[in-house]
């Protein structure tokens, strides 16, 4: 017989879609807006995502995110 499979979740379907830039005590600091799991959510660099994903740091070109298990990944544009 064969030995059981275990259950692993699915990864977190994070998808970037877009940045957004605003000035704050006169430097600018950048949004992204991701769509975390079906969530639109907007976040700054060390905010935490709905998936428990942590923003490192939020570029004009992309986004990058670390998971609990400290793996970076990042999200660009399309």
């Amino acid at each position: 017989m064969p030995e059981p499979v275990p259950f692993t979740p699915p990864a977190p379907q994070l998808k970037l879609s877009g940045i957004a830039a605003n000035l704050e005590a006169g430097a600018t600091v950048l949004t992204a807006i991701i769509n975390d799991n079906g969530a639109r959510v907007f976040v700054k660099a060390g905010d935490k995502l709905p998936s428990g994903a942590t923003v490192i740091k939020v570029e004009e070109a992309g986004v990058v995110i670390m998971d609990a298990a400290g793996i970076t990944q990042t999200l660009r544009l399309p």
